[in-house]
């Protein structure tokens, strides 16, 4: 059974949100209707009051983030570009660094209350857990699958590669001269994960230290036949000791584990923390929801744009 991470329940950061109001209105793609841009409008503007009314609840509870907190996240953020393109992109979003910092600590204090008043309180217990695995059985029963790392190099340059060197090939020679020398890295005792991190150029993988989970054999043979043959011949803990090249570009591949699949039994560790982790974000999700509500109704708002958009309706624009 698969499972996909938490959707997050909210966006705090107006860089995020502004960013995607702003792509979506004016991107390649056929731009939208003037009622779908009220609508976009209406979205962004919901989300900041909600996080506006949750952040005054952490400030009175005294959960605003320290500097400090701070420091720790903007430094982060500033680790996903070089300086050259961080300062594009803070001219393209029309934002300073003393901007994304305030963003920041209001994200960091709401989800200090957050945390405190949801995600600390919640638990799952064994019979949940067994009613859970009871009721989807079947979807333990999995197919052979292998635990795989990778690194990728691409052929063609990606202005939004932010691997830990901001290393980016930019073309087919290029790249195959960058795979090789990172295979002669890791072949000569460099730690595969740290080398994904600094080099891949898979932006999910990658900051995972270019673990791409379980797979069964016939994700692998989506990816590309070379690759899922290649993966089957490897053995538990071996690198590939040539690259493989698919139409993403070329793999370093490791394998670090094999799984003969089957009915898994709630007997399993892996399936227990699954299902565990399934049952946990179920309530994170809802509990979140609830709680952003219920702060919404205790507080007094006007939604003067919500109110402009009803005056105007059936009026010639």
């Amino acid at each position: 059974m698969r499972i996909s991470p938490p959707h997050n329940w909210r966006s705090s950061s107006k860089l995020v949100q502004l960013r995607s109001l702003r792509l979506t209105i004016t991107g390649a793609e056929k731009p939208p209707s003037p009622d779908e841009t009220e609508e976009l409008k209406l979205q962004v503007l919901n989300q900041m009051i909600n996080d506006q009314i949750l952040l005054g609840q952490a400030t009175t509870a005294g959960l605003s983030a320290s500097d400090a907190e701070v420091d720790v996240k903007f430094n982060e953020f500033k680790s996903q570009y070089t300086e050259e393109k961080l300062q594009q992109l803070l001219k393209d979003q029309k934002m300073t660094a003393d901007e994304i910092r305030a963003e920041l600590r209001k994200s960091i204090t709401i989800d200090k209350l957050v945390n405190k008043d949801i995600t600390s309180k919640i638990s799952v217990s064994e019979a949940e857990i067994k009613s859970f695995y009871d009721k989807n059985k079947e979807s333990f029963n999995l197919p052979e699958s292998y635990h795989i790392a990778h690194i990728l190099v691409t052929p063609l340059a990606d202005p939004d590669v932010h691997n830990g060197k901001n290393d980016d090939a930019k073309s087919a020679d290029e790249a195959r001269q960058k795979a090789t020398r990172l295979l002669r890295e890791v072949q000569g005792g460099a730690d595969f994960a740290t080398v994904a991190r600094d080099y891949s150029e898979d932006p999910t993988s990658g900051p995972m230290g270019g673990d791409l989970n379980f797979q069964p054999l016939q994700a692998i043979e989506n990816i590309d036949p070379k690759l899922s043959q290649a993966v089957q011949r490897m053995k538990t803990g071996e690198t590939l000791p040539q690259i493989v090249e698919t139409r993403f570009g070329f793999h370093i591949v490791k394998l670090l584990e094999k799984d003969a699949g089957g009915q898994k039994d709630l007997s399993d560790p892996r399936v227990q923390a699954q299902v565990r982790q399934v049952i946990f974000n179920r309530k994170d999700q809802t509990l979140k929801a609830a709680y952003s509500e219920t702060a919404r109704n205790k507080a007094k708002v006007s939604n003067f744009l919500a109110a402009r958009i009803l005056e105007n309706a059936g009026k010639t624009p």
